[in-house]
């Protein structure tokens, strides 16, 4: 499916099934660069794709760290982030914020250094306080520390939809109490954490596993007539956002490619900025009976690794593109574009090529 790919990053056409039965003949693209203290991106010696997604352990109790680029479309882009939150100037601090901005999108996050609930008594009755914040000079970008987890004490030993990893969800009737117990670290800035028994949306800049609440809701409906109807064909109601895997702060409805990008407190030394590349990969996909369209494909990721001590860190962009696939398909010969040289071509949605979203 893929002829030829004459662009200096990995790539692969693979088939499809589209939700509504149409065959798809999908091509991605990873392209990785190297990221230095100044902010100037340079091409990675090493491409290649990232086939599976990848946990840092046992998927139920560790994050996601790469996710696999056997995605056929997705109708956003995604902006991730693996890495830590940095105290400003490098001093000890109890809480702090940080921000990401790409264009003119910005999310940002409150930070704590190691913080409990603390047993109280309210109205005679046991309950937790949330204790002060111990000083740290960075704190982990990481679920583990974002609201969710397993219920303390419930014997079903139930865990958060929305994020089974986290440091646990205190409940009235099951937690024991007089214990101290973890309190969250990470935190939407305008949500501070406050009684111990609420039900709080995580927070948090990395990507998000296909089976936590904020992905698989977007599924459809899988139950006795879509396995005798329709499987292995997707449910009618199957929404495409499912393959979005970033944080909903960080979906954006396009990226273009020749974005700025700000990092606030998210690499040693305070601020960050950088552009990104401003090239496309070019698709020119061609039939026997002698048909031909070039398309250009959709920036659909942009994936920043910031976990080393140090620069270079990693930028990872990901593009992808499909048209319908039929037996007269012959496959696609992939070049790279500047923006300008790309534009006015074709790009996929969700129903197929559009020289509207091209525009």
């Amino acid at each position: 499916m893929l002829i030829r790919n004459d662009t200096p990053f990995a790539a692969l056409g693979f088939g499809d099934l589209h939700r509504d039965g149409i065959g798809m003949a999908v091509v991605a693209v990873r392209g990785r660069y190297d990221l230095s203290a100044e902010g100037a991106l340079s091409l990675a010696d090493t491409q290649a794709l990232v086939l599976n997604d990848v946990y840092a352990g046992d998927p139920h109790r560790t994050p996601l760290v790469q996710v696999g680029d056997l995605i056929p479309y997705k109708p956003g882009a995604d902006v991730t982030v693996l890495g830590h939150a940095h105290a400003p100037g490098g001093r000890p601090a109890r809480s702090w914020t940080v921000a990401l901005t790409v264009g003119e999108t910005r999310a940002a996050l409150r930070v704590h250094g190691p913080r409990a609930w603390q047993p109280a008594l309210r109205f005679l009755r046991p309950t937790w306080k949330l204790g002060p914040a111990e000083p740290a000079t960075r704190v982990p970008l990481d679920y583990r520390l974002a609201a969710g987890g397993r219920i303390v004490g419930d014997p079903e030993g139930t865990t958060s939809p929305d994020n089974p990893i986290g440091p646990g969800q205190l409940h009235r009737d099951w937690s024991p109490v007089g214990r101290v117990l973890p309190a969250p670290r990470i935190e939407a800035p305008e949500a501070a954490l406050a009684d111990p028994f609420a039900v709080a949306r995580p927070a948090g800049f990395g990507p998000v596993p296909p089976f936590w609440r904020w992905r698989e809701g977007h599924c459809g409906t899988r139950d006795e007539a879509w396995l005798r109807e329709r499987c292995p064909q997707m449910p009618a109601d199957f929404d495409y956002r499912f393959f979005q895997t970033a944080a909903p702060a960080l979906i954006r409805p396009r990226l273009h490619g020749d974005e700025t990008v700000r990092l606030d407190g998210l690499v040693p030394g305070g601020a960050l900025t950088f552009r990104l590349p401003g090239l496309v990969p070019v698709a020119h996909h061609a039939w026997f009976d002698g048909r031909a369209v070039s398309a250009r494909l959709h920036l659909d990721g942009v994936h920043l690794d910031l976990r080393a001590e140090a620069a270079p860190w990693r930028v990872d962009l990901t593009w992808r593109g499909w048209v319908a696939r039929c037996p007269a398909y012959h496959g696609a010969v992939l070049a790279l574009a500047s923006l300008a040289e790309a534009a006015g071509l074709a790009v996929s949605g969700e129903h197929g090529l559009s020289e509207e979203a091209g525009s």
